[in-house]
């Protein structure tokens, strides 16, 4: 593909999206977060010191730039997998209450079990501190109105 290509195609992929957060804020809380993020020009290798000395032998080494999309796709990864189990969720609920048979609990825990998780999965990509920042800006808010 060539740039021209690469553009229409990301601008194809954002429309499509905003699409998709029009009808459904949760996605579009999701994102808002997410595009607000901001890298820095550095990052920390978190594998062994043998594997970074393979990697550096091997000059395999991730560019920051393949650091931050793995970032973003592991989000947005999470993200749709919140989506799908939580909608996967409201269905089975929705069929079981019209249904005359007697509930499956154990289908409705499986199904909470895995929206809660990859809830989870996506709130601990968020450093510690940006979470306690927000809680005292909220509190400050707060106290001030």
């Amino acid at each position: 593909l060539n740039q021209v290509d690469v553009e229409r195609q990301w601008g194809m992929l954002q429309y499509q999206e905003s699409k998709l957060e029009l009808e459904d804020p949760i996605r579009a809380a999701f994102n808002t977060y997410s595009s607000q993020l901001v890298f820095g020009d550095s990052y920390l290798l978190t594998a062994s010191s043998q594997t970074k000395k393979s990697m550096i032998r091997q000059e395999e080494l991730p560019t920051l730039t393949s650091v931050v999309t793995s970032d973003l796709d592991l989000r947005d990864l999470y993200r749709n997998q919140f989506l799908t189990s939580f909608e996967d969720l409201k269905a089975e609920v929705s069929y079981q209450v019209k249904s005359t048979n007697a509930l499956d609990i154990d289908e409705i825990t499986e199904l909470m079990d895995q929206t809660n998780n990859s809830c989870t999965s996506w709130f601990n990509l968020i450093p510690l501190q940006d979470v306690e920042d927000a809680i005292t800006l909220v509190q400050n808010e707060r106290a001030q109105s």
